[in-house]
C-alpha cells in the first residue's frame, strides 16, 4: 500500500532519483534485487548504478540483462576495496549520470523491496523534508535457525513509528537527499570504515550532528533471507562483537571517550546481569539477546583498547558484504 504518494506539493513521479547498489561476487541475489525493483521503478526516469567491487564479469553480465528495461542502467567498477568505497562511488557517479538528481536511493545487493516501497520512502522523504530516509530490513531466517540466529538482527532490527527519528539502523533500504551533500559535504561515507564497517553508522551520527532530517518510514519494506553462513553461533558473536568494536571508536568521535567508555562498562555490566537473571528463570529468548548483546559489549571494550576490525575485507578471499 502507498501510504504516501503526494506530500509538500511536490509529485513523486517528478523526482529525479538514482538507484546505487554495492556488490561483490553476488550475481545471483544481484539479480534477484534488480528484478524485484522492475515494477517499482517502471514509468519512472530513474538512473541504476551498480557498483562491482570485484571489478569482475559476472556484475556487469546481470546489469546487462536488464538493459531492456532501464537502458539508464549502468555497472561501474570499484577497483578500491572496502564498504565505504564503494558507496562513496555510488554518489559520485550519481552526480555524473544525473548532476541534478533528487534522491539516491541505496540498497545492498541481498535485499528484495516490496510492492509500494518507492512511493512510501520518498513521500515520508518529502512529508518531513528528510535528508536522509531509511525503512525496516525484515529478515527472513530458514525454519531451523538457532535460537541466537533468531534474536538478532537478521531476524529483525528495530523499528519505529514513521516520522522524525534520531538515527536509522543501515545502508540496506536508504534513501539520500542530494541536500544532504550540502549539509556535511563529500565524501558523505568515511574510508576510514571501509574495511570495519560502521561507515552507515558514522554518517547517520555526522547528519544528526549538523542537525540533518533523519526520517524513518515503517512502510517502505525491504526483505533481506539471511545466508545460512551468517547464523552459525561463532559468526553471530562476531559480528556483534565487531560491531560493538567499530560502533565505540565512532561514538568515542563524537560524544568523546570518558562518556563512550563509561556506557561500554555499564553496558556490559548490565547485559551479564539481565542474561543470568533471564537463564535463572529459564527465559531462553531474554537469554539469547542478552548474550548478544554481551558479545556487542565487550567488542566495544577491546575497541577502547584499540582493538580494530577487518570484517569486509579480509586476506583469505572470504569477504562479507
Amino acid at each position: 500500500m502507498n501510504v504516501f504518494s503526494n506530500d509538500n506539493g511536490r509529485d513523486i513521479s517528478a523526482l529525479r532519483l538514482v538507484v546505487g547498489i554495492p556488490t561483490y561476487k553476488r550475481p545471483e541475489l544481484l539479480r534477484a534485487l534488480l528484478q524485484s525493483l522492475l515494477p517499482e521503478l517502471q514509468g519512472r526516469e530513474v538512473f541504476v548504478l551498480v557498483a562491482d567491487n570485484d571489478c569482475g564479469a559476472d556484475a556487469p553480465r546481470v546489469v546487462e540483462e536488464f538493459a531492456a528495461s532501464w537502458p539508464a542502467a549502468k555497472c561501474i567498477p570499484v577497483a578500491e576495496r572496502g564498504v565505504a568505497q564503494v558507496r562513496n562511488a555510488l554518489v559520485a557517479h550519481a552526480g555524473v549520470v544525473s548532476p541534478d538528481w533528487d534522491w539516491l536511493l541505496m540498497m545492498d545487493d541481498d535485499g528484495l523491496v516490496t510492492p509500494g516501497w518507492i512511493a512510501n520512502l520518498l513521500g515520508a522523504g518529502l512529508r518531513y523534508d528528510g535528508h536522509l530516509v531509511g525503512g525496516p530490513v525484515q529478515g527472513v531466517l530458514p525454519a531451523d535457525a538457532n535460537i541466537l540466529a533468531r534474536n538478532s538482527i537478521f531476524a529483525a532490527r528495530t523499528r519505529w513509528t514513521t516520522g522524525p527519528v534520531k538515527t536509522l539502523n543501515t545502508t540496506q533500504n536508504l534513501a539520500i537527499a542530494r541536500a544532504t551533500t550540502q549539509l556535511i559535504g563529500t565524501p558523505l561515507f568515511r574510508n576510514e570504515y571501509g574495511a570495519s564497517g560502521g561507515e552507515d553508522y558514522d554518517l547517520f551520527r555526522r547528519v544528526a550532528q549538523a542537525q540533518g532530517r533523519i526520517v524513518w518510514c515503517d512502510e517502505a519494506i525491504v526483505v533481506e533471507p539471511a545466508p545460512v553462513d551468517r547464523l552459525t553461533v561463532s559468526s553471530l558473536l562476531s559480528r556483534y562483537a565487531t560491531t560493538g568494536a567499530y560502533m565505540v571508536r565512532i561514538d568515542g568521535f563524537y560524544d568523546g571517550w570518558r562518556t563512550t567508555a563509561w556506557r561500554a562498562f555499564k553496558g556490559l555490566a548490565a547485559s551479564v546481569l539481565r542474561t543470568c537473571r533471564a537463564a535463572i528463570m529459564l527465559r531462553r529468548d531474554e537469554c539469547a539477546r542478552s548474550t548478544l548483546a554481551i558479545a556487542h559489549y565487550l567488542g566495544r571494550v577491546a575497541g577502547l583498547a584499540g582493538a580494530k576490525t577487518t570484517r569486509y575485507v579480509s586476506t583469505n578471499g572470504k569477504d562479507a558484504s
